[in-house]
């Protein structure tokens, strides 16, 4: 993207333009150490998009359900179909993350942060949506939500597991520390 993103957090009520970009932070909830994204997105962006984006940024493959919702302790979920610009200009958008989840048995909770605005700008809004940064790669699927990672990463290491050679059959060559920006944005744009 060649417009400048602003430095600071975005005021609440700040009032949202369809042709805006919207800079956000996506980070799995629970992980330590932490595992984040930070896309920029064109505010007409839906959450059916914004998911896709997701997915394919984190390194999800797409296999289990998804919801959003705004705030932690909102239980009315959101429409798919609504943009971003929607959500962020509601009422209750000021100050409140976005959620989203995704397998809801194995509980992938992404925080989902509108960091910055970037100014006006429609002809950029077709490069969009853009990965600029990152942390650690995404877990596995079925690899049972935040803490059965923990367990998977710790097993993997433990040469005495009943089922270590299984594990490294089937994850030996995955690294926990690897994120790639440009494998991310590779995958956006395919």
């Amino acid at each position: 993207m060649q417009g400048k993103v602003q430095d600071d957090k975005v005021p609440a009520g700040a009032i949202v333009s369809q042709t805006a970009a919207y800079q956000l932070k996506i980070t799995l909830a629970d992980s330590e150490p932490g595992i984040w994204r930070r896309v920029i997105v064109a505010s007409k962006t839906t959450l059916a998009e914004l998911h896709r984006t997701i997915q394919q940024t984190m390194g999800w493959e797409d296999l289990h359900a998804y919801q959003f919702r705004l705030g932690i302790d909102q239980k009315h979920l959101l429409d798919p179909v609504e943009t971003l610009a929607k959500v962020f200009a509601s009422d209750t958008a000021p100050n409140q993350p976005l959620y989203y989840n995704y397998d809801a048995k194995s509980g992938w909770l992404h925080r989902i942060e509108l960091e910055t605005l970037a100014a006006d700008a429609p002809q950029e809004l077709s490069a969009l949506p853009i990965c600029i940064g990152g942390e650690s790669a995404c877990p596995p699927e079925g690899s049972g939500g935040v803490w059965g990672y923990d367990e998977l990463l710790a097993r993997l290491e433990d040469i005495e597991d009943p089922d270590y050679l299984e594990l490294i059959d089937r994850y030996g060559s995955f690294d926990p520390d690897a994120f790639k920006v440009s494998e991310a944005n590779a995958r956006l744009s395919s």
